[in-house]
């Protein structure tokens, strides 16, 4: 699956664009922090579009999307409170134009870009990375109809943080509305562990 085999469409952002993202509240030591993105640390390559040199933020154009991109996947059979309470649903803007490979209709004819086969879809990422893009938009594989975008440096660099609301209300066992219904829709069981200490 080459680019110019490809011929993705590029789609140009402009700036004032709403994406979504569920991340750890508090960075860890070997967090990548960029312009609020809390992100694995480079080199993972864990990601469908992820880049061997450098970091990759995946965002959602909704709520429900990174709700279910990130926690209430297909292949989860349950989800504990206590991993949701470690856990925010962040709002970023786009401050500056995005140039992105537009995948979303290549979904259908190629399903390799929705499928486990990574080390294929992360060969495209570095081909669109070469091209001076700033990430792809893609379908999602979790939430039909919907879309999500995996940014390089250049893209996370046009994002700003405008909001972050834990997916748990502190010292409550209170989700997020929002965490409540994506569960619910996604028939992913909530496990509340009991207190071992």
């Amino acid at each position: 699956m080459k680019f110019n085999e490809l011929h993705p469409p590029i789609l140009e952002l402009a700036p004032g664009q709403c994406f979504h993202r569920v991340q750890l509240t508090r960075a860890r030591k070997t967090s990548v922090r960029i312009n609020g993105l809390l992100l694995a640390p480079t080199g993972l390559q864990t990601g469908r579009f992820c880049l061997p040199s450098e970091a990759t933020a995946y965002l959602a154009d909704s709520e429900h999307t990174a709700l279910y991109e990130s926690v209430f996947r297909r292949d989860v059979h349950s989800r504990s409170l206590d991993d949701l309470a470690r856990r925010s649903l962040v709002q970023f803007l786009t401050k500056g134009r995005l140039r992105l490979a537009d995948l979303r209709a290549l979904a259908e004819p190629y399903p390799v870009l929705q499928a486990q086969r990574i080390a294929i879809t992360q060969a495209f990422a570095q081909e669109c990375r070469a091209q001076h893009l700033d990430g792809v938009v893609y379908a999602s594989a979790q939430h039909p109809h919907h879309a999500c975008i995996a940014l390089f440096e250049s893209g996370m660099a046009q994002m700003k943080k405008v909001a972050s609301l834990p997916l748990v209300k502190p010292g409550t066992r209170q989700l997020l509305s929002c965490v409540a219904d994506a569960a619910r829709r996604s028939g992913v069981p909530l496990i509340d562990l009991p207190d071992m200490g």
